[in-house]
């Protein structure tokens, strides 16, 4: 079956639009399993509207980067085809959406990371300070009740 969808994904050198496509290849193995949009899209976690647009291949309309590729490697998955041939068949017809894109994020934030491929630790710090602070009250309550041995505490405090 992945030598069927590899043979699918690759565009034909004279007529690409003809099917030969990634997203015609999933659709066809999608529906030889009998499965709707949302059977899919309740299965890899992605919006039935998400797989449509692959399906269509309107690239403006998907994200791009890893999350471009996650999807189409766990659609893939799911319908039992090789995911790695089918992102690699990708390059070559979404290199030029995907392009446009990154290059439109970068010059939209100061040529850093694309939106979606950024990480903020900010998040992270709050909840760091939320875990100590719920730590420090639970061993002030365990001395108070006196779960824990008074002399764990300095000697100034008794």
């Amino acid at each position: 079956m992945t030598q069927d969808l590899a043979s699918a994904v690759q565009p034909a050198p004279a007529a690409p639009a003809q099917g030969g496509s990634v997203g015609a290849a999933l659709r066809g193995l999608r529906q030889a399993k009998g499965w709707s949009l949302e059977e899919v899209s309740s299965r890899i976690k992605f919006s039935a509207r998400q797989i449509e647009a692959l399906e269509a291949e309107r690239w403006d309309e998907l994200p791009a980067g890893v999350s471009l590729r996650g999807l189409i490697r766990n659609y893939a998955r799911l319908l039992g085809a090789d995911g790695a041939a089918v992102v690699a068949s990708l390059d070559g017809q979404a290199h030029a959406p995907a392009a446009a894109n990154l290059a439109a994020s970068r010059s939209l934030h100061g040529g850093g990371l694309p939106v979606d491929e950024e990480r903020s630790t900010g998040g992270s710090w709050g909840w760091i300070i939320v875990i100590v602070a719920l730590l420090a009250v639970g061993v002030a309550y365990a001395f108070w009740q006196g779960w824990l041995p008074r002399q764990w505490l300095p000697s100034q405090w008794f």
